[in-house]
């Protein structure tokens, strides 16, 4: 078997001009930070990217002015508030998004790795996030239903975030099962390259339960410590103490400058 390992730093040529990029993680768990941060070190900008749920993944992006589109069903720090350097991206009008509910994005994903075009869906009905995604109504053949089509979302390359892999590119799966851990396993799976950024390098005989295996990654990446500041659960946890030191202090941001500075200076440790 080909071993898939590379370095961090070649991370950033993979992407190419107008690529739909998929980055992993649910809200501020299994982030990718040490890949996004990478892509910013190399002055990597006009991205168009794709997430889930989003929160300093996008947060870390906008405050470096890296991104010009963004496809989420959220973005946001939860009961912590808004995030406020991708706000004031998309409010100046730097960056345009696409918003979709949970289902909308999930039923994208779920239509590019059944190598459909589409997956019908109930899905937001008559809701105005529908409304402004110009859906296509389909006919069931066999009841008669009218559903919604949800186009599929096939990511051109996908950054996850995961506990160990072997050198040939299997991915374990994590040892603490937490809310939604298996998006990034149809994320990976609907994405025509999929880049992993792992804690440790494993045996193959080390992996008991395997998330993700050799022929679905293309590189492999060694990150100890890659998703902080967004928590891996089962080995870390989210900083808390940065996070709410950043979002107090950018308050008093009021450039994209200031946000990139203090972001670096409070969130970029690990």
């Amino acid at each position: 078997m080909t071993e898939k390992i590379i370095e961090i730093s070649a991370v950033p040529s993979l992407i190419r001009p107008h690529a739909l990029i998929g980055i992993g993680g649910v809200l501020l768990r299994r982030k990718p930070m040490s890949i996004l941060r990478s892509l910013t070190d190399a002055k990597c900008t006009n991205l168009n990217v794709a997430v889930f749920l989003g929160s300093i993944d996008i947060e870390w992006l906008a405050a470096h002015g890296s991104i010009s589109e963004v496809t989420a069903g959220y973005v946001g720090f939860e009961s912590f508030g808004s995030a406020p350097a991708w706000s004031s991206w998309l409010k100046n009008g730097h960056c345009s998004m696409r918003e979709m509910s949970e289902f909308m994005f999930i039923g994208g994903l779920r239509a590019s790795c059944s190598g459909i075009p589409f997956m019908p869906s109930r899905g937001a009905s008559e809701s105005q996030l529908v409304n402004d995604a110009k859906f296509k109504m389909i006919t069931c053949p066999y009841t008669g239903e009218e559903l919604y089509a949800i186009p599929a979302l096939t990511p051109d390359i996908s950054f996850i975030h995961a506990e160990s892999a072997d050198r040939f590119g299997n991915v374990a799966a994590p040892t603490q099962k937490d809310f939604l851990w298996d998006a990034d396993a149809i994320l990976a799976r609907a994405s025509k390259k999929v880049i992993v950024s792992v804690e440790k390098i494993v045996d193959t005989a080390e992996i008991s339960e395997t998330m993700l295996f050799a022929h679905e990654v293309s590189s492999i990446v060694l990150a100890p410590n890659g998703a902080s500041p967004s928590g891996l659960p089962g080995l870390y946890q989210v900083n808390h103490l940065s996070l709410l030191g950043y979002l107090e202090e950018a308050k008093n941001c009021s450039s994209q400058e200031d946000f990139s500075k203090l972001i670096r200076s409070l969130v970029a440790q690990k």
